[in-house]
């Protein structure tokens, strides 16, 4: 968690340089993903978002291949320097390429476990608050729920969507509160 850290730093600091065009930090959040990385298989998949770096990291993602990736230099193995830096993938650590709007990972997420039905893999997606407002989000949750698929919702909620605060977002009590009315456990 150490190392996710000191990275965030520094890559922060070379985005706010003009070095990297876009860089989102983790800050806060590493432990979230160490601890649910260590309770997946490797086997598992991993649909995830800008902040799940932990994830990889816990996979065996090396430092250098973040920054190549950050880089878009000739030796980022994640996208060959095509992708918006914060885009990470590994086929070799089954973690799906990050996408760039907020929410699509979830219905592509729910459709890889429905894919994966009758063996003993997950799919895990993270998201965030801002992403649980997203019509992808319920579309995800009916398909996950009716489709009994083997999947993990995992919501990051820091109380912001990017920089709108949640009281400006949703009412009720809170996205956890939305799992009962698909028939999902929370």
């Amino acid at each position: 968690m150490t190392l996710l850290s000191n990275m965030d730093k520094i890559l922060y600091e070379s985005q706010r340089q003009g070095r990297i065009s876009f860089y989102m930090t983790n800050y806060g959040e590493e432990a979230s993903h160490i601890g649910s990385a260590a309770a997946l298989n490797n086997e598992d998949v991993v649909y995830g978002q800008y902040r799940e770096v932990g994830v990889l990291l816990w996979r065996g993602f090396t430092l250098q291949q973040f920054v190549d990736q950050c880089y878009g230099n000739k030796d980022d193995t994640s996208g060959k320097g095509k992708q918006m830096p914060v885009h990470y993938g590994s086929k070799k650590l089954n973690f799906v390429t990050i996408s760039s709007p907020l929410g699509t990972q979830m219905p592509q997420a729910v459709g890889s476990a429905y894919a994966l039905r009758n063996t003993n893999r997950v799919v895990i997606c993270y998201f965030g608050d801002g992403a649980a407002s997203e019509g992808d989000a319920h579309a995800a949750f009916n398909f996950a729920a009716t489709l009994e698929c083997p999947v993990i919702l995992f919501c990051r909620n820091n109380g912001y969507a990017i920089s709108t605060p949640v009281e400006e977002q949703y009412k009720g009590d809170g996205i956890a509160a939305r799992g009962p009315s698909y028939g999902i456990h929370t």
